[in-house]
């Protein structure tokens, strides 16, 4: 159920700092690119916009919810270690969820601390900071007003708070630059249908503009960072619809596990001093349990699920999934590595290691 729904908070810090600094030429417009990680590009398998276990779509929190229960808390944990190049960076969140029916609300407070040496130039150091609070709310139609399979909702980042960017040269500082956080708004509708829902379609659009501010030797520049994704997904469980995924077999039970799912993503970042980035990009990936319930001895408490994904851009990713089952079914956890390429101001790929635990608690 809950696979990745601390994922809503992933690079917030990267998303952020469009800043443009002299020292380096593109690179506000490469962090700001970072924020695809947000997206699934550099997670274990991909946070597509229909599927229902991701959550970076705000609108699918209803259909990763209310088929397990209708009233809870969630309480989920996500450890990330990204590393670009030489630099490195730690970023913790905790996810707080909780469910209504028909409603699902979501806050997500983010910490990240990151630094090290950029490629260009040479003899450049660089450190990261940010605090942040996302929100997020979501309403399943079906329930409130009988609109069959259609689920819309909303996340945004709470204005006033601060992203940091420090250079500096042999320890001592050339340039500061940090953003206020202005709007960052994701909205999103999801729908879902067929047996057992196996038919998933996504959109969401995400707008993001913040103040940036540039500061080195004592002279302030001023401007704004503007950025919008636009994502369209499918999410399948493809052999439901075959009669394959019969429960009362061993293949069913094991097919019917099987999710699938494609998206193609527009970005338009653009960042002072560095014009604009245009960029259109794919997205395949699954998931699917390790073996059926009848070979897996602890199937009674523990299921394991493999999850992977690639885009059109060379990107990769995979990791395991353990969902408790039985008197565990409260618990889950996720573990992922992946890559992506970057341009070359960073380094030439971005590398993500996660580790991310859930508990539920129904009321």
């Amino acid at each position: 159920m809950l696979r990745v729904a601390a994922r809503t908070g992933v690079v917030l810090l990267l998303s952020t700092l469009g800043t443009r600094a002299v020292c380096a030429e593109g690179i506000g417009t490469d962090i700001a690119a970072l924020y695809l990680c947000l997206y699934g590009d550099c997670e274990a398998r991909g946070a597509f916009a229909a599927d229902p276990y991701g959550w970076t779509n705000p609108a699918t929190m209803p259909a990763g919810t209310f088929p397990f229960l209708s009233r809870g808390v969630f309480l989920s944990g996500t450890y990330y270690r990204i590393n670009v190049g030489r630099v490195g960076v730690d970023l913790e969140d905790v996810s707080i969820t909780a469910a209504l029916s028909p409603f699902v609300f979501s806050v997500t407070p983010i910490y990240a601390d990151g630094s090290g040496a950029l490629r260009e130039p040479a003899g450049v150091d660089m450190s990261i900071r940010t605090r942040s609070v996302r929100l997020a709310a979501a309403v399943d139609l079906e329930r409130a007003i009988g609109v069959d399979g259609l689920s819309i909702g909303l996340l945004g980042t709470v204005p006033g708070t601060t992203s940091d960017l420090r250079f500096t040269i042999n320890g001592t500082r050339v340039a500061k630059a940090w953003d206020d956080h202005e709007v960052d708004l994701t909205l999103g509708a999801h729908w879902r249908g067929g047996r057992q829902d196996w038919f998933m379609a996504g959109a969401f659009v995400n707008g993001i503009r913040n103040h940036s501010t540039l500061e080195q030797f004592g002279i302030r520049e001023h401007g704004t960072t503007n950025a919008w994704f636009a994502r369209f997904g499918l999410s399948l469980l493809p052999f439901t619809p075959l009669g394959l995924a019969d429960d009362t077999a061993l293949a069913g039970d094991w097919f019917g596990s099987v999710r699938i799912g494609a998206d193609v993503e527009h970005r338009n970042i653009a960042v002072p001093g560095e014009g604009a980035e245009v960029e259109t990009r794919g997205y395949f990936g699954g998931d699917l349990r390790l073996l059926p319930d009848a070979w897996n001895p602890v199937s009674r408490f523990l299921r394991a699920y493999v999850i992977g994904g690639v885009d059109t851009s060379g990107g990769w990713g995979v990791g395991p999934g353990l969902y408790g089952n039985g008197p565990l079914e409260f618990l889950y956890c996720n573990l992922g590595t992946s890559s992506r390429p970057l341009v070359d101001t960073l380094g030439d790929r971005v590398t993500v290691w996660t580790a991310n635990c859930a508990v539920v608690a129904p009321f």
